[in-house]
């Protein structure tokens, strides 16, 4: 998240920079970024945690001996 935040003091820089459509392009454009990579970001973060207890749980079968159930969620 520092990336973003960094990103997002960027974008406020330049849009004090510009003029008055330069600063609410730049603020727009910086804003729908910006939340596109933080929902990207907090999806990625969901998908390793989903990853991490699939192959929690396969190692907990494999130690009991069990078979997998063949359910694909």
């Amino acid at each position: 998240m520092t990336y973003l935040k960094g990103l997002g003091h960027a974008v406020d820089d330049a849009a004090v920079a510009g003029g008055r459509f330069a600063d609410a392009l730049v603020r727009a454009t910086g804003y729908l970024v910006s939340g596109a990579l933080a929902f990207a970001d907090q999806e990625m973060e969901y998908a390793a945690k989903a990853m991490k207890k699939r192959q929690e749980e396969a190692r907990t079968r494999k130690a009991a001996g069990k078979k997998p159930s063949g359910k694909s969620t």
